[in-house]
């Protein structure tokens, strides 16, 4: 693109426009222009296509009353963006998607298209997964980044199929969980894209695999696409009750990805030497429901709760990768994704995820056109 073309071309952006109550709205956001970046020495110009839309950054973006305290204990103020673990987004800042700073090239949270270079490695028109912001255009670190192939699989896999949120799914199933066959896993929600995946790896090794999600349609996707077992939803069923029918010698393995009081429930189905793998804490981060966990049954039962947060593994990436890609090549992986139009359907696209209120699948915005189809 000319430098007189890319000065006229507007680049919008979205800002956090207040702290937010409970789920965030339209509403807490501002959409606005800004200059168009410009490149430096190691950077280049991408056109942001795809946004991964994930929940795990509520906790990290400004609250209109006491924040939820999900990590007990592990202070908020100590994040800052010298620190690698995902940093705060307060007011006024741009809302992002990835982590920052750029600790590695598999950090992005988004993909797009090259328009300018100044970096040896990447020339106009490659497709790139690098970037962190909600906004039309972006400059981003090209060692930071990663050059992607259309040929080999769609450029939005960088963001699901083979995204950060399969990563965690993969490092939790493959570091975390020691399932064996014939125990009994319970995985919430399993139509997400964490949830995914771990229904279909723990079937693939043995194991009797029951979902737990919100609404019938995503229930009939966890069974009858992802092969899971069972499907408990959680938006019309008593999860406690529906595990004594299902699974009434108890649960070997609870992944848990949304805390709250399906943790509570499912918690107290553990059994012996049972494994309570901690992944993420969907419900609570709005502050809107909290769980607690009677300690005398960790005792009692032998139990091992487990927390991770994949940024631990980076360096496991490379198996990750190659283990997908080969699974997905056998056609051995069901995979779906949830798109949403417009750059402008951004807060949208968080709300539906944060809620439930969505088809299943990895949540995407597509911002514009995804030339690597048409190419």
């Amino acid at each position: 693109m000319e430098d007189a073309a890319l000065n006229d071309t507007v680049n919008r952006t979205w800002r956090i426009a207040r702290p937010i109550a409970g789920i965030p709205g339209r509403d807490d956001f501002a959409l606005a222009p800004m200059p168009m970046p410009v490149p430096e020495d190691g950077q280049v110009l991408m056109r942001t296509i795809y946004i991964s839309i994930a929940p795990g950054v509520r906790p990290m973006m400004p609250y209109a009353s006491a924040a939820p305290d999900v990590a007990q204990g592990a202070r908020r103020e100590e994040i800052d963006d010298s620190n690698p673990n995902p940093s705060l987004i307060r007011v006024g800042d741009k809302m992002r998607s990835g982590i920052v700073p750029s600790d590695s090239p598999f950090a992005g949270g988004t993909v797009g298209q090259v328009i300018e270079s100044r970096h040896p490695n990447y020339k106009p028109g490659d497709y790139i997964f690098g970037g962190r912001y909600w906004q039309d255009y972006e400059a981003v670190d090209g060692d930071a980044s990663l050059k992607i192939d259309p040929a080999e699989l769609p450029i939005e896999a960088d963001l699901s199929l083979i995204g950060r949120s399969s990563f965690t799914g993969w490092v939790g199933w493959k570091f975390y969980c020691d399932g064996k066959p014939g125990e009994t896993i319970v995985i919430s929600a399993a139509a997400g894209n964490i949830g995914m995946l771990v229904v279909q790896l723990a079937k693939q090794a043995g194991l009797k695999v029951i979902g737990i999600a919100s609404g019938a349609d995503k229930c009939r996707f966890v069974t009858g696409e992802l092969g899971a077992d069972a499907c408990i939803d959680r938006a019309q069923e008593d999860i406690g009750e529906a595990l004594d029918r299902l699974a009434p010698e108890g649960v070997d393995i609870y992944f848990d990805n949304v805390g709250g009081k399906t943790r509570t429930a499912v918690y107290e189905k553990l059994r012996m030497f049972g494994r309570l793998i901690v992944c993420g804490m969907a419900a609570e981060y709005n502050g809107m429901e909290s769980g607690v966990l009677t300690t005398g049954a960790i005792l009692a039962k032998r139990l091992r709760i487990q927390g991770f947060v994949v940024l631990d593994n980076d360096g496991d990436y490379g198996d990750f990768r190659a283990d997908m890609a080969r699974m997905w090549r056998e056609g051995k992986l069901v995979w779906r994704q949830h798109i949403f139009e417009g750059l402008e359907s951004a807060p949208d696209a968080l709300a539906a995820c944060l809620s439930g209120r969505n088809t299943g699948g990895k949540i995407l915005v597509r911002v514009s056109e995804d030339t690597s189809k048409t190419a």
